[in-house]
């Protein structure tokens, strides 16, 4: 039987210790050039691949924001019509009488007025839109929809509640696109309803909405009303509405 000894190079001696030369170890390791060509390969590779998943996403989401401003802008250019109700003709008319008013004129009407209670809490839709479609949106949330369902949605309906707790009080609520300022949104609710405003200033409320007020006499009875706007980003925080969009309140109270 033979012994091999392995002979090892203690050069370093400190005292009466010796260490083992470790200085092979600090020489700098050199990749083999063709291993060097190799790497060089991939990284260009991946380089390649990361950029065009980049170009892809980017693409993707560019067309995905061109389709959703595309279909917000040919929602709201629907032929739709808002046929607000004149509150001034309705002060007489009971609960049930004013929904048949409603059915007369051929409005797609969404009840939302829980049983048992007095008043309304309804909802006119665009001609297009179907009750089922609107009662799983209102289900969802108008908040939660995107800029083309809301448009689709809120394009030509209005809501109507009225409230017969202590005294009548009706209001009808509606987002205006057409109208380029709150001022102008105003106006025009004030001309559809017939209210007389030449007496009536325009002011600013506690928090912040624009508002005309004024009373109408009808049938000996004196009536308060009020005219207000906001701006409809306000009311639903929807990104690619229009930013001139208004959130339109008009409110018939009796004295």
């Amino acid at each position: 039987m033979s012994l091999f000894h392995r002979h090892t190079d203690y050069s370093i001696e400190q005292g009466n210790v010796r260490y083992m030369d470790g200085s092979s170890l600090l020489r700098p390791v050199d990749m083999p050039r063709s291993q060097k060509i190799i790497m060089a390969v991939f990284v260009v590779i991946a380089i390649i691949i990361g950029f065009r998943l980049a170009t892809g996403a980017i693409t993707a989401v560019s067309d995905s924001n061109t389709q959703s401003k595309t279909s917000v802008e040919e929602n709201l250019a629907r032929s739709v019509s808002y046929n607000l109700p004149v509150l001034t003709q309705m002060v007489d008319m009971d609960d049930q009488a004013i929904l048949d008013s409603l059915t007369a004129a051929g409005y797609t009407v969404y009840n939302q007025t829980a049983e048992g209670t007095a008043g309304l809490d309804l909802v006119k839709l665009p001609s297009d839109v179907t009750v089922a479609d609107a009662a799983a949106m209102y289900a969802k949330g108008v908040g939660s929809l995107s800029a083309s369902q809301a448009a689709l949605l809120l394009n030509g309906s209005w809501t109507l509640t009225v409230d017969r707790a202590d005294t009548l009080s009706m209001a009808v609520k509606y987002a205006d696109f057409s109208s380029s300022t709150l001022e102008a949104a105003i106006q025009a609710a004030i001309a559809a309803e017939g209210f007389e405003a030449s007496s009536a200033s325009m002011d600013t409320d506690e928090v912040g909405n624009t508002f005309q007020t004024g009373t109408v006499d009808i049938d000996g009875d004196t009536y308060t009303w009020r005219v207000s706007a906001a701006p409809l980003s306000d009311k639903y925080d929807i990104k690619g509405l229009p930013s001139t969009a208004a959130y339109v309140g008009i409110r018939l109270t009796a004295m």
